[in-house]
Parts: structure tokens; C-alpha cells; sequence
């Protein structure tokens, strides 16, 4: 009897014993999911952190002509200022309209305009500083006789532009030189417009600018150079030339991303230096972002359209001079007031 009690019991034991081991074995199986299941939702948001960065795009405003040939390898790049951070340069434009709204706007970071827009709209407080000057100036005279610019006395000069740039570096020149008074000057409505009359023989003397020049230069051969205001301008004051076009940065970005401002200038100055070594090369870049000039006169105008990268620090005491210049001949070009020092961006060169 007490062996078949000891029987029985033993069967009860491993009776017990097996059927708690499995439920034990299903209980750890079924938490091994659970617990990688927590672990992929912890790592998970991370990855997604990392993949979902927020890219942020600087724009940039860039007139047609040769501010665009300085401005046409870094668009042909568009190279990333810093992680994330990538610049778009807008389709290039023609005239004055579209920069005085993106300025009064604020709808562009970066603004490449005539230096005296710039300063003009300063004194209005709209919020940008000129960060860098990159064209010197591509204005010439010519004539369909040879002769020298002191033989300009009873002449008639056909000019365009009339109170803007052109007209007041060509009567500052004529002014320094005594002329001013013995010369009677015409006004065209654009460069354009010099072009095709001095091509069809309908005016002798004439103000005209880069490319325009080159490409008068494939119609007529006839085009003799009179005076190159840059070197003019050089000679009278003893500076590099007059600072034509800048490049103007929103504060906002200048206070709030001070490195990417300075990542935005090293990239331009490589551009401007691109196409002044390999003009050609940046020729075709300039056509493909929009560019609408034969590429055979984009590189042919780079010589004659003093493209210099210069940073506002290096070239302040020129564009103080030239700014001072159209002050003396009218105020209102550059707004009524001389810009303080609040107009320039200098950190770059502290």
C-alpha cells in the first residue's frame, strides 16, 4: 500500500512540474517580442529625428547682365552654406522694379543691387546692410570717329539712364575734367536702345555699358573706345573704380545666422573669382540659370565688366567716396543722407 501511495504521488509531482514548466517556457517567449518591440520604439524616433532634419534656403535676387556673370557659378551650384542650409538663387531679373519691391518686401535674404538702391533704401530703414561690393563699374564712351576725351568740347554725347549711375559717373568725369559745360548730353531710355541706334549709324557719341558693348562690337566696327570711365574714375581719385553693384544681406540673418553669412560670401567670392579665370565655363553656367546672352559675348564682356570681389570692410572708403560723389550731384540718389557705419556689415573682418 505504501508503495502504491508513493506511486501516485510521484505521478501528481511530475504531473505538477510539467504543466507549470510550460506556461513558464510561452510566458518568456511572448515577453522576448514585447521587449524588442520597446526598444524599436525607443530607436525609432531617433532615426526619424535624424532623416526629418528641416532644410532652411537662403534666396537670393540677382539682376540680369553682369551682376548675374558674377553671381552664375554659385547658381549653377547653389552649394550648401551649412548643414541644411541651402541657397536658391531666383530667376534672374531685368531693371530696378523687381529689386526696389523685394527690398521694400523683405521677401529676399540676399539682394545683389546698384549700391546707391541700397543706400537710398537704407535711409528708408529697410533692414539690410551691404555685406560685399562685386562689380567696379562697365561703363564706357564711345564714338564712330577716333578721338580723345578731351576732344569732346561742342559735342553731343547720347547717354541713358538719365540721374542714375551712368549719367552721374559720366558728369562727374566730364565735371573733373572741365567739360561738363562745353558738351550737350541726350537721353535713351535703356542701353538697349544706345545699341541699336549707334549700330544703325544714328548717333556718334555714346555712353553705353558691358554686354552691350561686346555685342555692338560683332555689328559694327566702328566702335571706338573714347574713355573707359573706370580707369577714368581710378585716375581722378586714386581708388580701384566705382563700386557699380553690391550685395546686400537681411539683418535677420546676419544677427541670427552670422556663419552662414560668412559661408554665403566665401561662396560668392569663389564665384566672382570663377568667372574671371575661366570665363567661358561660366559663360555656359550663366546661360543655363537664365542668363539670355550668347554665350560668345558673355566671355567676351568679362575684362570690361570688373568683376572684383571686395568685402564691405575692404572696400568701405571707396564706396564712402562714391557715395559722396552722387551726393554732391544730387542727394536724393542715395536717399537725402550719407549711410552711417550701421549701413555696412563688418563682422567678417573683426
Amino acid at each position: 500500500m505504501k508503495k502504491f501511495l508513493m506511486m501516485v504521488m510521484m505521478c501528481l509531482l511530475v504531473m505538477v512540474t510539467g504543466c507549470s514548466s510550460n506556461p513558464k517556457t510561452n510566458e518568456i517567449v511572448n515577453e522576448e517580442p514585447e521587449v524588442l518591440e520597446e526598444v524599436e520604439k525607443e530607436e525609432h524616433p531617433v532615426e526619424e529625428v535624424a532623416d526629418d532634419i528641416e532644410e532652411v534656403s537662403i534666396n537670393i535676387l540677382v539682376p540680369s547682365g553682369s551682376t548675374a556673370m558674377a553671381m552664375a557659378h554659385l547658381a549653377s551650384e547653389l552649394p550648401e552654406l551649412d548643414e541644411g542650409v541651402k541657397c536658391i538663387v531666383e530667376p534672374y531679373v531685368q531693371g530696378s522694379d523687381p529689386l526696389l519691391a523685394a527690398f521694400t518686401s523683405e521677401t529676399a535674404n540676399v539682394i545683389v543691387a546698384p549700391t546707391n538702391l541700397g543706400a537710398t533704401l537704407y535711409q528708408k530703414g529697410v533692414p539690410y546692410q551691404l555685406a560685399a561690393t562685386i562689380v567696379w563699374g562697365n561703363f564706357y564712351l564711345i564714338s564712330s570717329e577716333p578721338m580723345t576725351i578731351e576732344e569732346l568740347s561742342g559735342k553731343t554725347i547720347t547717354a541713358f539712364g538719365q540721374g542714375s549711375t551712368p549719367d552721374i559717373v559720366l558728369q562727374t568725369v566730364l565735371k573733373e575734367k572741365g567739360l561738363l559745360d562745353s558738351v550737350e548730353i541726350e537721353y535713351l531710355n535703356s542701353v538697349t536702345d544706345v545699341q541699336s541706334m549707334f549700330a544703325a549709324g544714328e548717333i556718334e557719341i555714346a555712353v553705353i555699358a558691358e554686354p552691350s558693348l561686346s555685342v555692338l562690337k560683332t555689328k559694327v566696327e566702328n566702335a571706338n573706345l573714347v574713355a573707359d570711365f573706370q580707369e577714368e574714375w581710378r585716375t581722378l581719385y586714386d581708388v580701384t573704380s566705382y563700386p557699380q553693384a553690391s550685395l546686400f544681406v537681411h539683418s535677420d540673418l546676419i544677427e541670427n545666422n552670422p556663419g552662414v553669412v560668412e559661408s554665403l560670401l566665401a561662396q560668392v567670392a569663389a564665384s566672382v573669382n570663377f568667372a574671371n579665370e575661366s570665363p567661358n565655363e561660366m559663360a555656359i553656367e550663366a546661360n543655363a540659370t537664365g542668363l539670355e546672352t550668347p554665350e560668345a559675348i558673355i566671355a567676351a564682356s568679362v575684362p570690361n565688366s570688373h568683376l572684383i570681389f571686395k568685402t564691405a570692410k575692404e572696400a568701405q572708403d571707396e564706396i564712402n567716396l562714391y557715395l559722396e560723389k552722387l551726393y554732391e550731384f544730387d542727394s536724393k540718389t542715395i536717399g537725402g543722407a550719407l549711410p552711417d557705419d550701421d549701413f555696412y556689415y563688418l563682422e567678417n573682418d573683426k
